[in-house]
């Protein structure tokens, strides 16, 4: 098993086009990623305000958010509303702290905490931007209730609220780094893995691995085994990128076992379509369709709260959205998932063992 594993990495590894896609994929990913979660517009979202002072001037501020996104997109909560974000029901929610009011009357600077929701972070970064920049363009300006402000007007000194993440280390751009870290192995595995056994097709290898009398399920392992190696080496040089640009904010440990389970997860269903399509074109289509469905199931390119109820609930329920969520409530909370883990657990341990029987369709007896 393990000599076609180092057989099957010589030949990766010896061709110039698959050695040069496998250091440059990791690289082009995280910057194109950087680069469109700078560029994301705020589109239908939801936004909690949690009103811990209630005070005249924090009932205000509400009003003030209501009129820049639309009243009907804004939902007051309670302290309970860490559940609504889990679940994508929120987008984010802002937190008016206590003593707000006692600030802006001592014209102190004053901060609205922003919590994201673990699920669809473009839209909880244009609400952040969005809410963030017109803050600062109404520094010196009036921006309560119009009815009050006729008869209130502030110097140009005093201080506006300003938005800050729960936890202020953290950037949006940091939030990012686990569709980057994933996606990059993702689309090699599932690119190379899905054509593998034609290469041996064409050059007969099979009939030799029959003569020799190779085990199916130690072919099949030998294959899987080598590709989970490219995956996970490709998703640590992104890993390791993400942490040179924009700062670690991935717990090591975490993020070395899901990047474990995600390559070796996308290996086996590349091999499984590998094995039992009859031609490379269509192993090729299907590699492409796995691919796609992972980029739409991971949140990033359509946004899961948007999504009807039955579909929302599938698409949470898929290996890549429950790997990119643990890291992000991670991140967000500093708190081990354990539940989306076991989730990602599950769906490797029976994609791989389904990928490891259909080694029976390339080695065939009689």
């Amino acid at each position: 098993m393990f000599r076609i594993t180092v057989v099957e990495l010589k030949r990766i590894l010896k061709k110039r086009s698959s050695l040069m896609m496998i250091i440059a994929s990791p690289v082009l990913v995280v910057l194109i990623s950087l680069l469109f979660m700078q560029g994301y517009n705020l589109q239908t979202m939801k936004l909690g305000i949690y009103n811990e002072d209630n005070s005249i001037w924090s009932s205000l501020v509400m009003r003030f958010v209501g009129t820049i996104l639309r009243q009907e997109n804004i939902v007051k909560v309670d302290q309970n509303y860490e559940e609504l974000l889990k679940e994508g029901k929120l987008n984010a929610v802002i937190v008016i702290p206590k003593g707000f009011a006692a600030k802006l009357y001592s014209k102190q600077p004053t901060q609205m905490i922003f919590i994201p929701s673990p699920i669809d972070l473009h839209l909880s970064a244009a609400i952040y931007n969005v809410l963030d920049s017109v803050l600062a363009d109404f520094q010196g300006s009036a921006f309560f209730d119009p009815k009050v402000l006729r008869y209130i007007f502030t110097e140009s000194d005093y201080p506006v609220p300003r938005l800050t993440l729960k936890n202020s280390e953290l950037r949006f751009s940091d939030l990012i780094s686990p569709f980057v870290v994933f996606f990059t192995a993702i689309l090699i595995t599932v690119s190379l893995a899905s054509v593998s056994t034609f290469l041996d097709r064409e050059k007969n290898l099979h009939e030799m691995f029959l003569v020799y009398n190779l085990p199916a399920w130690k072919y099949a392992c030998g294959k899987i085994l080598a590709y989970t190696f490219i995956g996970a080496s490709v998703s640590f040089i992104a890993y390791t990128l993400t942490a040179i640009l924009i700062g670690d904010s991935l717990g090591f440990f975490v993020t070395s076992v899901l990047i474990l389970l995600n390559a070796l997860l996308h290996t086996s269903v590349g091999f499984l379509v590998s094995s039992i399509s009859p031609d490379k074109s269509l192993a090729n289509i299907l590699g492409v369709s796995v691919i796609g469905i992972s980029l739409f199931s991971s949140g990033f390119a359509i946004p899961i709260s948007n999504l009807p109820d039955i579909l929302r609930r599938i698409a949470m329920s898929t290996p890549v959205f429950r790997t990119m969520y643990a890291l992000r409530v991670y991140q967000l909370e500093h708190t081990v998932d354990n539940r989306s883990i076991f989730v990602v657990l599950l769906w490797t341990t029976v994609l791989f063992s389904i990928s490891v029987l259909s080694g029976k369709f390339v080695i065939r007896r009689g």
